[in-house]
């Protein structure tokens, strides 16, 4: 799987590797930093989705709904034959809580909190297991 946009790839997988160890950090007091925790793993996980479109597709989507980036992602697994969904399943329910944690007045309980993080860790994961070919660009690309 060749990457269409490696330096854009490589910016956009640096930002998701600061809000991942942002929100690592900021999860050892998860009562004191609770949005910012969430926020963070929210933003991680669309910061590498928007790695793996723009490394396959050559362009970065203009979504209204981030759910759009999800169905995007969901579309990419099929056209490269990628078979589990997990990782789709992961980045759909993180995007479910955006507005939640960013707008709301009604805060994540800490299982909440939680279980975003533990996600967006999954969607790393995941996303390095079948798009590392894409997502392992090098600075000097």
């Amino acid at each position: 799987m060749n990457n269409a946009t490696p330096i854009t790839t490589l910016q956009y997988t640096d930002k998701a590797d600061h809000f991942l160890q942002g929100m690592k950090l900021l999860n050892d007091d998860v009562s004191a930093y609770r949005t910012g925790v969430g926020l963070l793993a929210i933003h991680s996980a669309i910061s590498l989705n928007d790695a793996i479109i723009v490394g396959i597709t050559g362009h970065r989507g203009k979504y209204e709904n981030h759910v759009q980036a999800a169905d995007e992602l969901d579309n990419i697994c099929k056209l490269t034959k990628v078979m589990n969904s997990k990782g789709v399943r992961h980045l759909r329910w993180l995007l479910a809580k955006k507005n939640r944690v960013a707008y709301e007045h009604r805060r994540l309980d800490d299982d909440s909190v939680q279980m975003a993080v533990d996600l967006a860790k999954k969607f790393h994961s995941w996303a390095y297991n079948y798009f590392r070919e894409v997502l392992r660009v090098q600075a000097n690309a």
